[in-house]
């Protein structure tokens, strides 16, 4: 498979949440990237969802790392924060 072939970046989930679910070490790694670029892809694996649904998931982390859920599809969420 060439280069040209791959989906772009900007199509593979950021971070991925998995069976240890949310840790203070994923929300860290999310604000890190949320300062660098401003957005994060989030994409929730199975065996991380422990009892919730993907959309409490969401606004967990987002109210963790103040940001924004801007869009939801299945078991991927974008978050956004404003740069300062």
């Amino acid at each position: 498979m060439r280069k040209t072939d791959r989906k772009s970046r900007g199509d593979l989930p950021t971070v991925r949440i998995g069976k240890r679910g949310i840790t203070p070490s994923l929300i860290k790694e999310i604000l890190k990237n949320l300062k660098k670029t401003g957005i994060v892809k989030v994409r929730i694996l199975k065996t991380g969802f422990k009892d919730h649904t993907a959309e409490e998931i969401a606004m967990n982390i987002a109210e963790a790392t103040d940001s924004n859920v801007t869009k939801m599809i299945g078991h991927t969420f974008t978050l956004r924060k404003a740069k300062r």
